[in-house]
């Protein structure tokens, strides 16, 4: 029975290890849909304000960069292990 509790206790940091990065892969996931999102309507916006289209499709080039990170961010957390 000790081996038992003892095979228990080891598993449970790299439990929580994993679910740890599981979580952070979903947030990451998450910010890069949030990023997407975000730059697609700054580029709607650009379309129909000609005089602030530079400054706007800037914002969303800015925003498609972070998803990106956010996505590479993501797919390190979905490895295991690191």
């Amino acid at each position: 029975m000790s081996d038992c509790i003892d095979g228990q206790a080891r598993a449970g940091p790299e439990l929580t290890t994993m679910a740890l990065r599981l979580r952070m892969r979903d947030a990451a996931a998450s910010i890069a849909a949030t990023e997407d999102w975000v730059a697609t309507t700054l580029e709607r916006l650009a379309c129909g304000r000609p005089h602030d289209a530079e400054q706007l499709r800037a914002r969303a080039a800015r925003a498609r960069d972070v998803a990106t990170q956010q996505r590479a961010r993501a797919a390190q957390y979905s490895s295991w292990p690191h």
